[in-house]
């Protein structure tokens, strides 16, 4: 006869790790490791602003977060090319880093162009995802991972009396993405996509709309709420909803998108401000302020 003896023992603490637990490089401004260099200047200004990556031990998940600098120094650079609206009083331009409706009724608000304030939490973690590999909804955490703040300004369409209907699109220029040396599959996360006017108590929505022009790359979505959509053609990141406000919880788009490819140097997407056909305006001639502001950051798998 044969007899088996199965002697129980310790479980092994490999096979017990959560899976998916994968390293990234991502943007940091937490005082310490700074992607931006101190002090961090405030908008609004078109000039390019450049950002540094640092090596996250388990990015994907962030269960735990060692940031530490690369050994060899990569970086992303954000710029504007081909804007049509280049006077525009106070916001030197249409598009902007650091700025922000609010300051007073004809002036936007001064704020750093790179920050951690998203005036969002992604309390629920299914929002923002880091790696490609995910787990969905982890790693992107919005108290240190530094975002890039973008202002479109609606003062040239208030100036130009320009439509409201939901079909409507105005091209703002281009936002291009150079890395100072070639990488695969980066992930960029947008938060709030959208805006709303609200005069008299009759509100407009209106937000920006992204298409990527590198040829022969596509946009796959990784996480987001559900007015975050990505066209049939992979290229376009759209707004899905009516009304359009600006909270990701509500009525602007949020998420994350992979750019599946490898040797990645550039990234450039045409930006557009669509409104939702709303019964409001784009501003008054003494409240003329008004525009989308929204934040972008970037991560990326161990290289």
């Amino acid at each position: 006869m044969l007899t088996c003896i199965i002697i129980a023992g310790p479980v092994s603490t490999s096979l017990a790790q959560a899976p998916n637990v994968l390293s990234t490089y991502e943007l940091v401004q937490d005082g310490v490791n700074n992607s931006y260099q101190p002090p961090v200047p405030k908008g609004p200004t078109s000039i390019p602003q450049t950002m540094t990556f640092f090596y996250n031990k388990n990015g994907s998940t962030d269960e735990g977060i060692y940031f530490q600098k690369l050994k060899s120094e990569l970086s992303v650079t954000f710029s504007f090319d081909d804007q049509p609206y280049i006077n525009v009083p106070q916001h030197v331009t249409g598009m902007t880093f650091g700025a922000a409706s609010g300051a007073s009724s004809t002036h936007v608000r001064s704020v750093p162009v790179i920050n951690t304030n998203y005036y969002y939490a992604d309390t629920a973690r299914k929002i923002f995802t880091s790696h490609p590999q995910g787990p969905v909804g982890k790693g992107v955490n919005l108290f240190m991972n530094a975002g890039l703040q973008v202002f479109l300004s609606a003062k040239p369409l208030l100036a130009a009396n320009a439509p409201k209907t939901d079909t409507s699109r105005y091209y703002y220029g281009k936002l291009r993405l150079q890395f100072n040396k070639p990488v695969d599959n980066p992930v960029i996360s947008f938060i709030g996509l959208g805006a709303t006017t609200n005069f008299s108590d009759k509100r407009l929505g209106f937000a920006t709309e992204l298409e990527l022009q590198t040829p022969s790359l596509a946009l796959t979505k990784l996480s987001g709420n559900e007015e975050m959509q990505i066209d049939m053609t992979k290229t376009k990141i759209l707004h899905s909803k009516t009304p359009i406000t600006g909270n990701c919880d509500n009525g602007a788009a949020c998420g994350s998108v992979l750019i599946k490819g490898s040797q990645i140097s550039t990234l450039v997407f045409n930006v557009y401000l669509r409104p939702d056909g709303g019964p409001g305006a784009w501003g008054t001639e003494k409240v003329s302020n008004s525009g989308d502001m929204w934040h972008i950051t970037v991560s990326l798998p161990e290289q």
